[in-house]
């Protein structure tokens, strides 16, 4: 992936801005610790910067894409559009890991939101949500562990970002890939492994698998239509 001086500039007076305010944040907040807190309050002021700089992180984030969303669409290198993209995803990712040792499993789904995702009630959530601005996934559905869902990918010098959309009571099988463009119908299944390609449009009910996924008709389906 072409890096530029523009994106380490850029990049580095994010992390610098979000950083200072963080700390500042802790510094403001530094005499009431220590009262609370005594000697233990250095390890509270670590813990406490973490949060700030992933809670920054994301209002950074959310503003960005306020005022420039990233387009669906396939962009080269030198696109303005792929040095946003670079920008936001140093920002979400560096601000997703500092909120990680305070996130518990359970409250992933609230991370995601955070920056930009739209994740319904009672998701669970296993595995990675790749640009989670681009990603909405609905009520009760299921991400298992190590499984990918991705608003984008670079192949042939080319940035591709697309939309996700992941209906309710979905179950999405360990290890699976979810490639942007692509739209799962209510109480849909992947099973383990299953790579969702781009443009792919699975209606609700159904079970794919496989690389790249397709429709799974059952053995046991297969058998009942021979004796018919």
């Amino acid at each position: 992936m072409k890096a530029t001086f523009t994106d380490y500039l850029l990049s580095g007076l994010a992390i610098t801005l979000i950083m200072a305010a963080s700390i500042a944040g802790v510094m403001l907040v530094l005499p009431w610790s220590r009262a609370l807190f005594a000697e233990y309050h250095v390890l509270v002021d670590f813990f406490l910067a973490l949060l700030l700089y992933g809670l920054l992180s994301a209002a950074f984030v959310r503003i960005l894409l306020r005022l420039q969303p990233i387009p669906v669409g396939s962009y080269g290198m030198d696109s303005p559009v792929f040095t946003r993209w670079k920008l936001v995803t140093i920002a979400y990712r560096l601000g997703q890991s500092a909120l990680r040792p305070l996130t518990p499993v359970f409250l992933k789904p609230v991370v995601e939101t955070l920056f930009g995702a739209r994740i319904g009630r009672n998701v669970a959530l296993g595995g990675v949500i790749d640009d989670p601005y681009m990603v909405a996934v609905g009520d009760g559905s299921v991400l298992g562990n190590a499984s990918l869902v991705s608003g984008n990918f670079i192949s042939g010098g080319l940035l591709t970002c697309g939309q996700v959309k992941i209906g309710r009571d979905v179950t999405v099988g360990a290890n699976s890939v979810i490639f942007p463009d692509t739209e799962i119908g209510d109480g849909a299944t992947l099973i383990g492994g299953a790579y969702v390609m781009p443009g792919s449009r699975i209606a609700a009910g159904e079970v794919w698998r496989g690389n790249p996924a397709r429709k799974w008709v059952q053995a046991a389906n297969i058998r009942l239509s021979d004796r018919e």
